[in-house]
């Protein structure tokens, strides 16, 4: 899905920062233009962090003398995700079940779903509401509050909904920015195209595009 986003922040100037756009983006550019006489701009494309070392972190444009820097690892620009889905739930094995923790009054259990393969629904949730040993996957229930026994295990389909939670967009080396300038930036999610080497394209074009 391609995607657009643009912001605007201030940063302090001594610390890195996570910008939470929404996705990492593909390209990413970011002007520093509080400074009425110099305008910077940082450039930086995700394959970058692909590419060889001390070119992974995009480029940065000097307005006042219209230098351009290759930013080096971990000094310019990186992918950035803390993204992760709550509750957690794992797919069903014996192991799994031998390890679940039960619920209790404060506390959720274990959530598992149906292995691969299985004919239950694997949108399908179950929590785990006694411990025990487990003996085979058992034939999963289909109605919310319905529990069914694995050896000793007990687990009861539950209504649950997953929930993705944390940011995704990209990490700002502190190095690269200015106590106070305001920055603004175009963050752009695309269907990426790579040709790969040009050499041996027949009459120049990319027969595979």
């Amino acid at each position: 899905m391609n995607k657009i986003r643009t912001g605007h922040f201030t940063p302090d100037g001594s610390t890195d920062i996570a910008i939470p756009i929404g996705f990492v983006p593909d390209w990413i550019r970011l002007d520093e233009v509080g400074n009425a006489t110099n305008t910077n701009t940082i450039v930086w494309y995700k394959d970058q962090e692909n590419d060889v070392t001390g070119d992974q972190a995009g480029s940065y444009l000097t307005g006042s003398s219209g230098i351009v820097t290759q930013l080096g690892d971990g000094a310019g620009v990186a992918a950035y995700t803390s993204k992760s889905q709550s509750p957690t739930v794992s797919s069903y094995t014996t192991t799994l079940s031998t390890a679940a923790t039960a619920k209790t009054a404060t506390a959720p259990g274990t959530y598992l779903k149906p292995s691969v393969g299985n004919a239950q629904d694997r949108g399908s949730i179950y929590e785990c509401v006694t411990a025990g040993s487990s003996s085979a996957e058992p034939t999963w229930p289909s109605t919310d509050g319905e529990q069914v026994t694995d050896g000793t295990v007990v687990f009861e389909k539950v209504n649950v909904s997953k929930e993705t939670i944390g940011y995704e967009g990209v990490l700002l080396d502190a190095a690269v920015m200015t106590d106070g300038q305001e920055m603004y930036y175009i963050a752009i999610l695309s269907d990426e195209v790579d040709h790969g080497d040009t050499d041996g394209w027949t009459s120049g074009v990319d027969q595979n595009a």
